[in-house]
């Protein structure tokens, strides 16, 4: 009898530690430590932001996954713990400009999707609670990126020369949230992470397809900003994070290394998803 309970308990811990291998096989690359220039200021029309230009050095390497969390991925999340999203994705419309559509959301953000699409309609919440649950399953220690090390990367590994076009990345019009095909582009919402060619890094769509929550609070300025590439926590205007990159809907400066939003964190975006990130030990 116990010689067939170990045989059982054997096959249950093998069958465990498949699982946790199956969860923990987010495809991740290796940034290397670095320094750059961040920022720049702009006036949009509504006062100074985005500035001043510091120098941030970031003195370890740190590990970001190379695609953005997928439909199927975040959907796995939903169907294992019950997580309910709140209702809250934002829409585009021309004539109405942006707006909270309660019969959107994550499963249905009112296109098509497969499930190796990024995930969109996902507030920053949501994306915490993904993570939370990753860390829980796997032991590791994801977070999001901060914006610093968006904008390092974004900076430090461009594609085609330095300008985003339809040939390297799922972008849109320059006029606000449109979908467009062209070139090598032939999605007029979400592409298949992974579709367009990986910056030096081995990172896919960094711009485009989706912009990408950061774990930032979100701060007009660089004022006080850490100079280690390290996220900022504390919130001005409470409640609202960073996000970066632009999406499929965008073109021109949206697609600009040091272009920001922000986001209320009970929120989505129909051009919004995230990607992990992971900080390395010695």
């Amino acid at each position: 009898m116990s010689g067939r309970f170990n045989a059982w308990a054997a096959a249950l811990l093998c069958l465990a530690a498949a699982h946790i291998a199956q969860a923990d096989s987010v495809p991740m690359a290796t940034v290397p430590a670095g320094s750059f220039q961040m920022g720049k200021t702009v006036d949009r029309g509504y006062g100074a932001m985005d500035g001043p230009t510091h120098t941030v050095t970031i003195k370890q390497p740190f590990k970001v996954a190379k695609h953005e969390v997928t439909l199927g991925e975040f959907r796995a999340f939903t169907r294992e713990t019950g997580y309910v999203s709140e209702r809250k994705c934002n829409v585009y419309k021309e004539g109405t400009n942006w707006f909270i559509d309660p019969e959107r959301n994550w499963a249905d953000p009112g296109f098509a999707q497969q499930e190796n699409h990024p995930v969109v309609c996902v507030s920053w919440r949501d994306a915490q609670a993904y993570i939370d649950w990753m860390n829980r399953k796997t032991g590791r220690h994801y977070r999001l990126p901060s914006e610093a090390e968006w904008e390092y990367i974004a900076t430090t590994a461009k594609l085609g020369g330095g300008t985003v076009t339809h040939d390297v990345a799922n972008i849109g019009k320059v006029e606000c949230c449109g979908g467009k095909a062209e070139g090598k582009d032939t999605w007029i919402h979400t592409a298949p992470v992974g579709s367009f060619p990986a910056d030096k890094f081995g990172l896919h769509d960094i711009r485009g397809n989706v912009w990408e929550w950061q774990r930032d609070c979100y701060n007009d300025n660089y004022n006080d900003a850490p100079a280690d590439g390290g996220a900022r926590e504390s919130c001005p205007t409470p409640g609202f994070h960073v996000v970066r990159g632009g999406s499929y809907g965008d073109a021109g400066e949206f697609l600009e290394e040091r272009f920001r939003l922000r986001g209320p964190e009970d929120q989505g975006y129909f051009t919004v998803g995230f990607r992990l990130a992971e900080s390395l030990t010695k």
